[in-house]
């Protein structure tokens, strides 16, 4: 009988060391959502009234981080398949990034080692080779460019223009968890 009471005491005694339920840190969804642009849609600011039919490519919860430094961005399941929609951005000419529902700035495309055009603005892109993600000031390297000096000046330019909301983009990985910085 003593036992059975000593017993009684001491779970009731663990029970009572448990933490309260306001103690316990509430898991939320990120704010990040990633959503393929409509079809001869340009994107703008202007354009982020139609968010109709949007289809989301990847959220904040599909990331485990992102490199400020490399730009690569890792994520959960990194691979071609990854974002899960990726058959949607082939179709589509930009991925648009929000936080929170409101609209921060787009990639003008989804690009592979093997594309052969030239982009001097924000892109996703894809290096086949080493399965990595990159979101890039533009591509490619500019290293391999006939006139890397201009390529270099119209990146940072359109780079500049998105400076408020690249770094609204960096503050939420940060406040997330997922932002490896130097």
């Amino acid at each position: 009988m003593k036992v059975a009471v000593l017993l009684f005491i001491t779970i009731i005694s663990l029970a009572g060391c448990r933490p309260e339920a306001e103690d316990i840190p509430v898991q939320t969804e990120s704010g990040i959502i990633v959503k393929a642009a409509h079809a001869g849609e340009v994107a703008t600011r202007s354009a982020t009234e139609n968010e109709i039919e949007e289809p989301v490519v990847f959220t904040g919860e599909d990331i485990v981080w992102f490199n400020e430094t490399t730009k690569e961005i890792r994520f959960k399941e990194n691979y071609l398949n990854a974002p899960s929609n990726n058959s949607v951005i082939y179709a589509r000419p930009a991925i648009k990034f929000y936080i929170d529902g409101e609209y921060l700035f787009s990639s003008m495309t989804y690009v592979s080692a093997v594309d052969s055009r030239i982009f001097n603005s924000l892109v996703f892109y894809y290096n086949i080779t080493e399965n990595i993600f990159y979101l890039m000031d533009g591509y490619p390297a500019v290293s391999v460019l006939s006139n890397p000096q201009k390529a270099q000046a119209e990146r940072d330019e359109n780079m500049r223009k998105i400076a408020d909301e690249w770094r609204r983009f960096l503050d939420r990985l940060k406040l997330e968890g997922k932002l490896l910085s130097p």
